[in-house]
């Protein structure tokens, strides 16, 4: 121990001599001491990383751990926020449910391959992911009255096998009646955690005869075909998943594709079939090795432990296929197409070819003709069929006819009469070309139809928000057309409903053009710049808030910014005002305009502030300081443009007469004490500190001290006096207090609060019908058309080309846009007009959050060094160590701080402090290192996409790491140098490089919030912040415009108050204690608009409130003074800050009911929070607010003037 005491001290004593020697070293001599010190850093944080790394990866050795406490909600979250109907609404879709990546080898990602099952056959997938390396996709069909037990099992059975896929996306199709009975409320059900043993996890069939609902076999392989998004597939394969691959058939087909000598394949018009063969299952049970190769299979065909696919069922049906002559094929090992056979019904083989194939029929569900329609279908579309030579596929078991529902028999009625009507439909469709666009992956979850390239001007366009041209098809197959006003008209009600904006405006062309570039987000942008300019000339105004000080006793020196420079920009801005809302009340209408207070009190405004302004600019002196009322009324502005801050107000409004009564009530109280203190404390002549003498003196001096001590500002000071005389004179104060505060402002507090309560509630309930009746009135202009003939005509549907064209042209996010139109195209599929209903139904999907519809990835890893070393990377016990040392840092950084400020002495610092900046530095590394090691596990653009946080982090530790590099360049150790020091005990205001990389460093306590997630508690109270500040916004922007209005009309009262008082008080060089003299509150005033801010906030504080009344009382002269700021007290302070409370009470039951119905806490709008409080608003609803608009009746479907459809 004392060896190691010694070596401690020689190593002290090491850096100690170092460090003060440093500044007499050539500076070639300091850089090679860093470099070898930042080297023996990096040694030692390696060493702690390689043991962390041994540790983590021992953790991580156990392939087979079970997993406890399995959490099945957030897939029940991604059901309910990814759900949608199938066109039949009997099926319900969830498109990528679940997604495993991991990396694939070179071409592996050129093939994919389809599959489709039920939840009882999902364990067949093992022996597809063995045999195929690259993408796979899969449907899951799940029904019956407890189809919620089968999610769970597939949830935990993916889960137990993660590790043995590659690309795998997986699908939910699930039976309608199976959603409601067992699935629709599990994501805000209490028990749905699970201890699992991923080696005793099994399949309980709890399918029961209640649910009819029938296997949806096509549209199961649609689903599979469309959620195989990975962006190299050329060529697919759609198999049952009880249908295996060849062992080698993957790498065969891949040999086939990119071989050289195969370029006389036209690999895109070509389908390749593969042969089908049945094992026997006494082949299995004999432990008889499965055919690894042509050769094995025909040797026991001829044994008859294998058959050709379905040939004791149909046939026929494999045919063409002629498994004959592809059996006496001369042996050969190349992988070519054999023979070419024409296509004749009833011939299904399984086949590979490209992604533009057809898509398969989903009327067809159970029946023989399923797979028969698409193979029909790629005929006639002009698609060859080949069969492939010494590849196969393979199902275990010989099919019976008794084992087979008579749906699948070829000669069932049901199934042929449905062909029957395939092929007639398909012969109508032939009649019309299609021109599909390239399928593209839109963040890797959902296909997206792109029908023309993006140009730079579309890109500028979006950029600046310039509403979109109305381009596409404006007419169906019959012929009928819509004119380009009826698609303007629709377009502009479906970006109404995007904004929960009304649809009461004028529908002529001329006036929709102007709503729609008023509206646009280049407009709404330039106008919130003519806001905030506007806002911020007050800043600039003389006089300027430019200036180092607002001390008066120091003469500040404020910037003078040319006078007819902000009198331009102001009438810029004004003009602009009043250009735009002139705008608004034409595209309203005068008539309708008058109605909406807030319009017309703008436009009054306006108008004034313009007439005010040319009067100063033309007729007054540009030296005029006096009264400047338009100023005051700039808020106004601010307020009409925010749909959420004149709610704000008008519930104030509706229960402004309760809150009054409930402040006049107050304002009683404090009157009917004062002179009850009056008669208590009477003024006394001998002494001249007695209660009545200091406080109560008159009626004036008891109404004020009562109300401060309402405020509680001056307790206990006002009750000494009279407590001293005698014990029981308290009772005056305490009573005069439980009733006014903890009663009288209680029951303000609940007014306010019932004011509040349901307000983001109740509007959201308002924008929802505004976006239901735009909506629905978007469609009801679709329904008109003009036929052939010229005469109008109103169907019950729209056709889905000229939907497509209004969506397109719809100023919307992009990721709706492609959500939008992924609907609209597979509609395609099968219709070509669509009802209202399936319209609404797309169009809920504007309700839906971006940042909630996350998709469940998981990426697997292999057993490479690489891949174990990634898993170290993303795991929770690595991050968890790594917020320990960043505090430990930041107490490393204090200690650092503290001594600085403790010893005077530079060698005495250095002493104390060499060993932990060192220490700090070598955390640094380790900071720098672990970043990398996030970025590199997770791929640098998901670690910076997923979290802010993850931006953050990487922000600071490479600026304290770039700092410390910096400040050890110069001064050749990371302990503050003596200059530094020398500058903080002179107290010279100047932020040093060392001071500026510790105030970095300290930034590092933030990661303390990830552990705030633990607590459900601490969640809800988080989140609750946060969206009070994401949200609240109203509510804010109404408490600024008091300050803002209140702030100029005290400079135009108080301004310069403040330094008069100062002079009076040099002259007469007596101040008295507890005055605003004596407490020097000189440099708070009204003498510029940022000081007035300050002046305000100090006052809402309430603390030393009073000590303001008085010191301004004194500086004007006048009692009448303090009614500025009682009013600011009362109305701000007392309703104002109670507002405040209500808004986060509200938030926070919400937050609580999420949090026990488990849903997300923390998200980005309100919306989302009240989502589950939300019911569709009823179609007479709807309709009865259609019908209340005043430019379109849409009873009789007939539009002013220029709505000729």
């Amino acid at each position: 121990m004392s060896s190691l005491n010694l070596y401690f001290l020689r190593l002290k004593r090491y850096f100690l001599r170092y460090s003060l020697s440093c500044g007499r070293r050539t500076k070639l001599k300091s850089l090679l001491k860093i470099f070898s010190i930042i080297i023996i850093a990096f040694l030692f944080m390696t060493l702690i990383n390689g043991i962390l790394f041994s540790s983590v990866l021992f953790l991580h050795e156990d392939n087979n751990e079970p997993d406890y406490d399995f959490d099945t909600r957030p897939y029940y979250r991604t059901i309910e926020m990814k759900k949608r109907f199938d066109s039949s609404g009997n099926y319900i879709i969830i498109q990528n449910f679940v997604q495993y990546q991991s990396n694939l080898t070179k071409n592996a990602g050129l093939l994919a391959l389809n599959l489709h099952a039920s939840i009882d056959k999902l364990h067949f997938l093992l022996q597809h992911v063995k045999a195929w390396d690259g993408p796979i996709s899969l449907s899951l069909y799940v029904k019956g009255s407890r189809g919620s037990d089968g999610i769970d099992y597939a949830s935990m059975w993916l889960r137990c096998n993660r590790k043995s896929f590659k690309v795998l996306n997986v699908h939910l199709v699930i039976s309608a009646a199976a959603y409601k009975s067992s699935i629709s409320n599990q994501h805000h059900s209490h028990s749905v955690k699970y201890t699992v043993s991923c080696q005793q996890l099994t399949y309980i069939d709890h399918t029961d005869e209640k649910d009819s609902t029938p296997y949806p076999s096509n549209l199961l392989r649609n689903i599979a075909r469309l959620g195989n998004t990975h962006p190299t597939i050329q060529y697919i394969l759609t198999l049952d998943i009880d249908i295996y691959p060849s062992p080698d058939l993957f790498h065969h087909l891949i040999s086939f594709y990119t071989k050289t000598s195969n370029t006389k394949e036209n690999f895109d018009r070509t389908l390749y079939v593969i042969p089908v063969f049945e094992i026997h299952t006494d082949t299995i049970k004999r432990s008889i090795p499965l055919p690894q190769n042509k050769h094995e299979l025909i040797l026991l065909w001829n044994d008859k432990q294998i058959q050709p696919y379905q040939n004791d069922v149909c046939p026929s049906c494999q045919l063409l296929t002629n498994y004959q002559a592809w059996k006496q094929e001369q042996p050969n090992d190349a992988i070519i197409p054999i023979f070419r056979p024409h296509y004749s019904q009833p011939w299904k083989p399984f086949f590979i070819g490209p992604k533009t194939m057809p898509m398969f029929d989903p009327r067809f569900k159970t029946h023989a003709h399923a797979r028969i329609s698409q193979c029909c279908e790629s005929f006639i579309t002009g698609y060859d069929y080949a069969v492939m030579n010494n590849v196969y596929l393979y199902r275990i078991g010989f099919l019976e006819k008794s084992e087979l529902p008579n749906t699948k028999l070829i000669e069932d009625d049901t199934s042929l009469l449905l062909f029957q009507q395939f092929q007639e439909d398909l012969l109508k469709n032939m009649e019309r070309t299609h021109t599909l666009s390239s399928l593209h992956t839109d963040s890797g979850s959902d296909y997206v139809i792109y029908t023309r390239s993006i140009s730079w001007k579309d890109r500028l366009r979006n950029f600046f928000g310039v509403p979109k041209p109305i381009d596409g098809e404006n007419t169906d197959n019959e012929q009928c057309s819509w004119s380009s006003n009826t698609l303007l008209c629709a377009t502009i009600f479906l970006e109404d409903a995007v904004n929960y904006q009304s649809i009461v405006h004028k529908v002529t062309n001329f006036y929709l053009l102007v709503y729609r570039w008023s509206s646009s987000p280049l407009i709404r942008n330039l106008h919130r710049i003519a806001l905030t300019i506007n806002l911020c000339l007050a800043l600039f105004e003389q006089p300027s808030s430019f200036s180092i000080t607002s001390d008066v006793r120091d003469k500040p020196s404020r910037i003078v910014f040319p006078y007819l420079l902000l009198m331009i920009v102001e009438g810029l801005t004004l003009i602009w005002f009043f250009a735009y809302i002139c705008t608004k009340i034409a595209c309203l209408g005068i008539k309708h305009a008058r109605k909406r207070f807030w319009l017309i009190a703008f436009l009054i405004v306006t108008i004034y502030s313009l007439f005010e302004w040319f009067t100063m600019t033309t007729l007054i002196s540009y030296t005029y300081k006096g009264t400047r009322i338009r100023r005051i009324f700039r808020p106004l502005f601010m307020i009409e443009s925010s749909q959420l801050m004149k709610k704000a107000l008008k519930a104030v409004k509706k229960d402004l007469l309760t809150i009054i009564a409930c402040v006049v009530m107050a304002l009683a109280h404090i009157l009917f004490f004062a002179i009850m203190a009056m008669f208590l404390f009477p003024r006394s002549e001998i002494r001249k500190d007695s209660q009545g003498s200091t406080y109560f003196a008159n009626l004036h001096d008891s109404v004020f001290q009562l109300l401060v001590l309402y405020s509680t500002a001056n307790n206990p000071d006002v009750m000494t006096p009279a407590y001293s005389d005698n014990r029981l004179n308290v009772l005056f104060f305490l009573i005069f207090v439980i009733i006014g505060i903890y009663w009288i402002q209680n029951i303000i507090t609940a007014v306010v609060y019932r004011a509040f309560r349901g307000y983001f509630l109740n509007s959201i309930i308002n924008s929802q019908l505004r976006r239901r009746v735009a909506v629905q009135a978007s469609f009801e202009i679709l329904k008109k058309r003009i036929t052939h003939g010229g005469s109008t005509e109103i169907r019950d549907t729209v056709p889905i080309t000229i939907v497509q064209t209004v969506i397109n042209a719809v100023t919307m996010s992009k990721w709706h846009t492609g959500r939008i139109n992924q609907r609209l195209f597979e509609l395609t599929q099968e219709y070509e007009a669509i009802t209202f209903e399936q319209y609404s139904s797309i169009m809920q999907l504007l309700d839906l959050n971006p940042n909630l519809v996350a998709d469940i990835e998981i990426v697997t890893l292999g057993q490479s060094l690489a891949d174990r070393l990634k898993a170290v990377g993303r795991s929770k016990i690595f991050d968890s160590i790594g917020t320990l040392l960043a505090l430990l840092s930041v107490l490393f950084t204090t200690i650092e701080v503290s001594h600085r400020h403790l010893h005077s002495e530079y060698k005495d610092l250095v002493a104390r402090s060499i060993l932990i900046a060192f220490m700090n530095l070598s955390l640094l590394i380790y900071f720098v290192l672990e970043i990398i090691m996030k970025a590199w596990s997770y791929g640098p653009d998901k670690y910076f996409r997923s979290s802010s946080a993850n931006i953050l982090e990487t922000a600071v530790a490479f600026t304290c790491f770039t700092l410390e590099i910096i400040h050890m360049g110069i001064y050749g150790s990371p302990v503050v140098s003596e200059k530094d020091l020398d500058l903080t005990q002179k107290q010279i205001p100047f932020l040093t490089l060392w001071e500026a990389n510790k105030a970095c460093n300290m930034l590092f306590i933030y990661r303390l919030i990830r552990f705030l997630p633990a607590s459900k508690n601490i969640q809800i109270i988080v989140g609750t912040v946060i969206d009070e500040i994401r949200n609240g916004g109203a509510f804010f922007g109404v408490l600024f415009s008091f300050y803002y209005a209140y702030s100029i009309l005290g400079m135009e009262l108080f301004g310069g108050a403040v330094e008069n008082l100062y002079l009076r008080q040099n002259q007469s060089n007596i101040t008295t204690c507890g005055t605003y003299e004596q407490l020097e509150y000189w440099p708070n005033g009204f003498d510029d608009f940022f000081s007035s801010i300050i002046t305000l906030y100090n006052i809402m504080i309430v603390n030393q409130w009073f000590v303001f009344v008085n010191g301004f009382r004194a500086a004007t002269n006048t009692k009448w003074s303090e009614l500025y700021f009682i009013f600011w007290y009362l109305f701000v302070t007392t309703i104002g800050l109670n507002i405040c409370l209500a808004l986060s009470g509200d938030i926070h039951d919400a937050k609580k009911k999420r949090a026990d119905d488990h849903e997300e806490l923390i998200v980005s709008n309100m919306f989302d929070i009240y989502r589950s409080q939300l019911n569709e608003p009823p179609p007479e609803v709807i309709l009865q607010q259609l019908n209340k608009h005043p430019y379109v009746n849409f009873r009789e479907q007939v539009l002013e003037e220029s709505i000729n459809v």
